[in-house]
């Protein structure tokens, strides 16, 4: 059996599909995933046995993504041709967008399987209904359910840290320290807690816990401002080191962001603050993680089309406030790895 699953979006949406993925592949079932480059280079280590098709689809940017002009149809009608040849016998995706829908029937699969939205479900053959509630790793439990028969009620995200291990460029450990990330980057502006809120939590849990800090800028230097407060700084980094050095640390503190969800898929403890977006559909998947948000915006979630000219869900968010639920979590956290030690 052949299997084209549909994941056009982010780092964090790639490492809900992994919940399906592993099934899939257990049940020795070829699997194909369209997807943007990121997403290939994410998944390619761990999992060598998968096909990719790589396409930056317009839909999926932030902004611009109805001028229809400017297109790529070359590149869209390519595809399309491609997966035809390929002759999948199941497509699939978890997103009720009525693009990718008629995509997976334009692919020619003989059977598409999906959440309908807006009269989508005449491009289904198979139609499932999403919970209102639902996280994204719910609903690809649900699809990956649909197409093997079975439930998958105990699938989780996984990334397997040994398979990154080769791409470490690596950590320096002091004392047998724990190495708490600080990734305070994400790839919308409107998600980010301000650096200096940042700053000022860690230099709180440098007066409680005793650690080596890992610092992790963002691709466009978001939060290199902080180097002088972390022990290491990890810049520059291709997706697979990213991996490899995320899965070297202990515990990950975070913005809504993709770390944040590979961190989560290597089992690693993540607190994740969060502004505009909703934690019941993406926040860091495990009852080990935690989200930190307050509803200060009226329009919260807004789904990163802020109101206001800052995000105030976040910019208005005090540290002062937060502090206490942090600090406790830390030291559940610090606490669980001193007694494994």
């Amino acid at each position: 059996m052949k299997i084209l699953l549909v994941e056009l979006w982010g780092l964090g949406d790639a490492t809900f599909m992994t919940t399906a993925l592993r099934p899939l592949l257990e049940a020795k079932i070829s699997v194909t995933i369209l997807c943007k480059p990121a997403t290939a280079a994410l998944l390619q280590p761990g999992y060598p046995q998968i096909n990719f098709l790589t396409f930056d689809a317009p839909w999926t940017a932030f902004r611009g993504k109805y001028q229809l002009w400017s297109w790529p149809w070359k590149k869209l009608l390519d595809l399309v041709r491609t997966c035809r040849r390929a002759r999948f016998d199941a497509a699939a995706s978890v997103r009720n967008d009525p693009r990718d829908h008629l995509l997976m029937f334009l692919a020619g699969a003989s059977q598409r399987v999906g959440f309908p939205r807006t009269g989508s479900g005449l491009f289904l053959t198979r139609r499932l209904l999403a919970p209102p509630t639902a996280h994204r790793v719910e609903l690809w439990r649900l699809v990956g359910g649909s197409l093997l028969g079975k439930s998958l009620a105990q699938a989780t995200p996984f990334l397997d840290a040994n398979a990154y291990r080769p791409f470490r460029k690596g950590l320096p450990r002091e004392n047998s320290k724990p190495v708490i990330a600080l990734h305070c980057g994400a790839r919308i502006a409107v998600r980010r807690w301000p650096e200096a809120s940042f700053a000022r939590i860690i230099q709180l849990l440098r007066q409680e816990f005793d650690f080596h800090l890992a610092l992790f800028p963002d691709v466009d230097s978001y939060g290199r401002g902080l180097t002088p407060l972390a022990d290491s700084c990890h810049d520059g980094l291709s997706i697979p080191q990213l991996v490899a050095d995320l899965a070297a640390c202990d515990l990950l503190l975070c913005n809504d962001s993709g770390p944040g969800h590979i961190a989560s898929a290597l089992d690693r403890p993540v607190l994740a603050i969060f502004g505009p977006t909703n934690p019941d559909w993406f926040r860091p998947y495990g009852d080990k993680n935690h989200v930190v948000i307050r509803d200060i915006c009226p329009f919260r979630p807004c789904f990163d089309n802020c109101h206001f000219p800052e995000p105030i869900c976040l910019t208005q968010l005090q540290v002062d406030e937060t502090w206490p639920e942090i600090r406790d979590w830390f030291r559940r956290q610090l606490t669980l790895l001193s007694s494994r030690a």
